[in-house]
């Protein structure tokens, strides 16, 4: 039998609060923080967040890089998906890419990116 009780979809955040949590955006950014608060929009406040760039090399070794960027407030419309992260597979996860400095995974997504892809952009916020 399913439960009486039925939450709007934003209730359910209510799982992930004072949680490390990563959020997928709808411009392919990936963010990971802290979550504070939330509203009945799905708008998020994440705390101690940083960006997460990830970049696979031609020869198939993966590396990321974490751009702090502090306090963040996120548009629910512009979530994909959120999750909470787990430390554990965080750090000791079987095929995890390995971490860089904010300044090698720049440089690296620089020296894989193709021209003709047009120009790389880099968010302003990611260069603070």
């Amino acid at each position: 039998m399913a439960s009486a009780l039925s939450l709007p979809a934003g209730a359910s955040l209510v799982d992930q609060l004072d949680k490390k949590v990563l959020i997928l955006l709808r411009d392919g950014r990936h963010l990971v923080g802290i979550m504070r608060s939330f509203d009945q929009f799905s708008n998020v406040v994440l705390e101690e967040t940083f960006e997460r760039r990830v970049v696979v090399s031609e020869s198939g070794g993966a590396h990321y890089g974490d751009i702090p960027l502090g306090l963040y407030v996120v548009r629910g419309d512009a979530v994909v998906l959120l999750g909470e992260v787990s430390a554990d597979l965080e750090q000791h996860g079987e095929h995890h890419p390995t971490e860089v400095s904010a300044e090698e995974i720049i440089a690296l997504e620089e020296s894989v990116h193709d021209p003709s892809d047009g120009p790389l952009t880099v968010h302003e916020d990611s260069l603070a």
